[in-house]
């Protein structure tokens, strides 16, 4: 604890910018040292959030500083230990910065001339043409989620809002569930994993598939709530995924095509005008 204390009041001192520290030579201070590396005040300062506390600053900085000793004295390790070859890096290090400059250049190229607008009538006809992508490996619905405390529910009434298609019940179910309901949820509407509705429940179901074959409507309770889910609609595991669960997923697809072809045109074509440049040579 005493080792604490003295650790801290000299963080603070480091950050206070007083006494010998706040000279024009302050930031290089040495604040730790692992053989012939050293962390600088200044290094320290600009790893820290502008406007921080100084309490939260004094924490952070004995972050840092533990942080870097750990990396420091591994680093110290893994040079006295490792033979030469196995320390010679300078090739993974010239392939990383090849890929990282190549894939740089790449996207700055998609950027500016690659068109990422998928219209609808391509998303269609994608999944009209694949319709083997798109078999449901999980079962899905369109549902409306509820949690109510026991006391007070009026159960016909929340049956009858739920399953009830018009507006005003909708509005009358929305008023309620924000007064009472612990949780509502309709999803925006959307195909949800089941899944989702199933972990909010205090029974697990033993097969998924009987329960929404059977039910349109789940009611299923505890010593304190009601937990009530309608169900809309539903697509089982093997079914034909619904266009409307997939068509975003089955833009990324069309997008990342383009990219991949637009990437080997420009190959092609970087290629094609060097060679015509006589910008390299093949020596047999």
């Amino acid at each position: 604890m005493r080792n604490y204390f003295y650790f801290s009041l000299f963080i603070f001192s480091l950050l206070s910018g007083c006494g010998h520290f706040s000279g024009k030579s302050s930031g290089d201070f040495v604040i730790a040292q692992v053989g012939d590396k050293t962390l600088l005040r200044k290094e320290l300062a600009s790893s820290l959030p502008v406007g921080i506390t100084k309490p939260d600053s004094i924490n952070q900085s004995k972050f840092y500083i533990q942080r870097w000793l750990r990396k420091e004295l591994m680093l110290k390790m893994a040079e006295e230990n490792l033979a030469d070859e196995q320390k010679d890096v300078q090739h993974e290090l010239d392939e990383y910065r090849t890929s990282l400059i190549i894939h740089r250049y790449q996207q700055q190229i998609i950027n500016q001339k690659l068109d990422t607008v998928i219209a609808a009538g391509d998303i269609l006809k994608f999944y009209n043409d694949h319709p083997e992508k798109f078999t449901l490996d999980q079962n899905i619905v369109k549902a409306i989620y509820l949690e109510v405390p026991k006391k007070g529910a009026n159960l016909d009434q929340l049956r009858h809002w739920m399953t009830a298609s018009d507006d005003k019940s909708r509005m009358d179910l929305e008023k309620f569930s924000f007064q009472y309901a612990t949780k509502f949820d309709y999803f925006n509407e959307e195909w949800i994993d089941f899944s989702q509705i199933r972990s909010r429940m205090p029974v697990s179901f033993v097969s998924a598939d009987d329960v929404l074959k059977r039910n349109s409507f789940i009611e299923l309770s505890d010593e304190n709530k009601y937990y009530l889910a309608a169900i809309k609609d539903y697509r089982l595991i093997g079914d034909k995924a619904p266009f409307e669960f997939v068509k975003d997923r089955i833009a990324g697809l069309i997008l990342n095509t383009r990219k991949i072809e637009f990437i080997e045109e420009l190959q092609k074509n970087i290629f094609q005008k060097a060679k015509s440049a006589n910008q390299f040579k093949i020596n047999d």
